[in-house]
């Protein structure tokens, strides 16, 4: 596998056992429709939720070191957006609210921009775009779950994460402008 895609796929396993281990802790939150987020409000799952992300982030921009532009750009941005999220619990104050949503939204923007440019760039195969078509589909049910009081925000996200990391990890499988050489 080469280094960026481990990367992306170390980043991604980070997310989805704190998911797993806040779920786990708390499985009201499956059903709160209040996201993933949910999880970042409460002492029993704030440390497998603030780990989870970060090291998700953390991942992200080591991956952003082994890849040229524009996806070392948008890695790094998507590293530090996922930080904004870490760092403004949205049940604090409606002003941190909004600039948790904010951070949210951009960072699902920005991951669907590179996304359909990984597809686009790298011409992947039908694969490629069932993924894209996955994330997209998952990204405009997350948009319409952010107001309702029911929903299913935290299934739509994690589908949208999950989508999202696998056409990145094999997406980048494909790439030849890899700055370290492969060690497979």
């Amino acid at each position: 596998m080469k280094p960026a895609a481990k990367t992306i796929l170390w980043g991604q396993l980070c997310l989805l056992v704190g998911l797993a281990l806040c779920a786990i802790i708390r499985p009201e939150g499956l059903t709160t429709n209040n996201g993933i987020s949910y999880y970042g409000i409460f002492h029993q799952t704030v440390v497998p939720y603030m780990l989870g992300l970060l090291g998700a982030a953390y991942f992200c921009s080591r991956a952003a070191d082994k890849l040229p532009s524009p996806l070392n750009t948008a890695l790094r941005i998507s590293a530090l957006l996922i930080v904004g999220i870490v760092v403004t619990p949205y049940a604090v104050a409606s002003w941190v609210d909004y600039l948790h949503t904010a951070f949210g939204s951009a960072l699902f923007s920005l991951q669907l921009v590179l996304s359909g440019w990984v597809v686009w760039k790298l011409k992947l195969p039908w694969w490629g775009i069932v993924l894209f078509a996955i994330e997209f589909g998952a990204g405009v049910l997350s948009a319409s779950y952010l107001n309702p009081t029911s929903g299913f925000l935290i299934q739509s996200q994690a589908i949208f994460q999950f989508a999202f990391g696998t056409l990145l990890v094999l997406g980048l499988q494909k790439l030849t402008l890899d700055k370290t050489p492969s060690t497979n």
